[in-house]
């Protein structure tokens, strides 16, 4: 049909409420990443652990069907403790990156690439509801692989014990919240660092992953050169697993990560979260004027 002869008139559906607008980004994003058969394998993929620490919680409490199968005495085997809260919670912070770094360059860089920001921001949509927008698609994702299966797992868990174990660890539900989301706002906020300021969904993605590797490397070095432990600061896992080993009521000394104080590893999270808002706030425009 010609131009001319289409009729325009005013839409008159449904509207998002002004507070949740920046749902509709969320949304779309959504779908624009699991249109991706690779990337939803790879998340349903991830799901398995999931699936074998329910197997494992239930494995645990038949004792019959568990001896049969392994011939052994369930005693530390069968503990389900902190000790385990701790270590599922850092196999599914270990994927949830994985799928945080394949997610993240790609959702942010469409969006340079085809100059869609001045479409966004034309309309009432501001740069922070932008933001919660795209930071809402991550929190979603990392989501339903830390804090969610954690209580989940920590429900059947008290089900099954019986015998007060849920009361007895009930700080367990507020660690693997304050966990879950220390790591979900922690990655989320650097990875759309990286993102917004290469605006290349490749150089992105391996500066993302890179980092994992070359900050703890570097920091190594300053440790080895200074003769300090301060450079361990610079490597996000073990700080990170400082905070989750105080949460989790675990000993420090057990996972090496009494080499620095807490405090200290608080403010390095926190660092990395300042300036990776700095680096958004500085580089998420939807114009620039460059002198040349």
């Amino acid at each position: 049909m010609a131009v001319y002869k289409r009729s325009y008139k005013i839409y008159d559906g449904p509207r998002t409420a002004q507070g949740m607008r920046f749902s509709i980004l969320t949304r779309f994003s959504l779908g624009a990443l699991f249109q991706s058969r690779l990337f939803t394998g790879f998340v349903v993929l991830c799901l398995f652990p999931d699936l074998l620490a329910v197997g494992y919680i239930y494995l645990v409490h038949n004792a019959t069907v568990a001896q049969g199968l392994l011939s052994m005495h369930l005693n530390e085997f069968a503990r389900i403790d902190n000790n385990r809260a701790f270590t599922f919670l850092g196999w599914q912070a270990a994927l949830g990156f994985i799928i945080v770094a394949a997610s993240a360059p790609g959702m942010m860089a469409r969006d340079f690439a085809n100059q869609s920001l001045q479409l966004y921001f034309s309309r009432p949509l501001s740069r922070v509801e932008y933001m919660l927008g795209k930071l809402a698609v991550l929190a979603l994702l990392l989501s339903f692989f830390t804090w969610i299966p954690g209580l989940l797992l920590f429900g059947l868990q008290a089900s099954l014990e019986g015998n007060g174990w849920g009361w007895k660890n009930f700080y367990l539900i507020g660690s693997i919240l304050v966990s879950g989301w220390l790591w979900i706002a922690v990655v989320s906020l650097f990875a759309v660092a990286l993102s917004v300021w290469v605006r290349w969904r490749i150089a992105a993605t391996t500066l993302i992953v890179g980092s994992i590797f070359l900050l703890p490397g570097f920091g190594a070095a300053i440790n080895a050169v200074m003769r300090t432990n301060w450079g361990s600061l610079l490597n996000l896992s073990y700080v990170m697993r400082i905070i989750w080993a105080s949460l989790f009521r675990l000993d420090p000394n057990y996972f090496g990560a009494d080499k620095l104080p807490l405090w200290s590893a608080w403010a390095s999270v926190l660092t990395v979260c300042a300036f990776s808002l700095m680096i958004i706030n500085k580089r998420l425009k939807a114009r620039e004027v460059e002198n040349g």
